[in-house]
């Protein structure tokens, strides 16, 4: 079994369609073959850049397992052998108008992802320091190196 993890991103406006979508995704990837983890972790965010005029949204992580390619065409012939499952995963994903980004990854060489949502939890815990305070840190190094 191949292990992968699927990220996707919603616009903010999107949120109340939220488990619609997310429920197209798991069928989306169950027809193809897969089996969704128990384990999925969801995210409201900032976002970097305004992405199709957006600023805000919710992210979903879950992990998923395809059975590897040599158990998977077992007894078939060559016109009965499936066509790249993740490649039409992705295609099926580019489709979707809801989703504004995703990102599938091989996940074997992954931490768990219990790992990432403490990372998460711990960087939301900690403050940021503004660009304000920043700006006003380093006018005191100045000021300090300059004797003023």
């Amino acid at each position: 079994m191949m292990e992968y993890e699927l990220m996707f991103l919603i616009a903010d406006d999107k949120k109340p369609e939220f488990d619609r979508i997310k429920d197209e995704v798991n069928s989306l990837v169950e027809t193809a073959g897969g089996k969704w983890d128990g384990e999925s972790f969801e995210f409201e965010k900032k976002l970097s850049y305004d992405i199709k005029h957006n600023w805000k949204g919710t992210y979903f992580v879950q992990r998923f397992t395809l059975p590897d390619t040599d158990t998977r065409h077992e007894g078939l012939t060559e016109d009965e052998l499936p066509k790249d499952v993740i490649g039409e995963i992705t295609r099926q994903m580019n489709l979707n108008k809801d989703i504004l980004r995703y990102i599938i990854v091989n996940a074997e060489d992954l931490p768990p992802l219990a790992d990432f949502v403490k990372q998460m939890e711990k960087d939301q815990k900690t403050p940021k320091t503004t660009l304000k305070e920043k700006g006003e840190k380093i006018d005191q190094k100045l000021e300090e190196a300059l004797n003023i």
